[in-house]
């Protein structure tokens, strides 16, 4: 009785530990591949915030009242000029 436990037990520690490790491999890729979309969606993601803040203050003045949306959050500011001249959407200081 002793040996079959033994035996069982013996099995199922080499098999949780094997899924164990291959879960933890597939979980390394995983991750370095998630790491290298995040950064190449941050970048796209900068420059598509920065046109629609441009766009936003598109027909306005300077110092007038706006808001827009991204990614489902609105955003409500005025219109600055940016280091290009261009009239911008500026977040209100806290």
């Amino acid at each position: 009785m002793k040996s079959t436990m033994l035996k069982i037990l013996t099995a199922s520690l080499l098999c949780f530990s094997g899924v164990t490790l291959t879960h933890a491999a597939t979980n390394h890729t995983a991750k370095s591949t998630h790491t290298a979309k995040t950064t190449k969606h941050a970048a796209e993601s900068g420059t598509s915030v920065t046109q629609k803040e441009l766009r936003a203050c598109a027909k306005k003045r300077q110092g007038e009242w706006v808001s827009y949306s991204h990614n489902g959050v609105t955003f409500n500011g005025t219109c600055q000029p940016n280091e290009n001249g261009k009239l911008q959407f500026k977040a209100p200081a806290p």
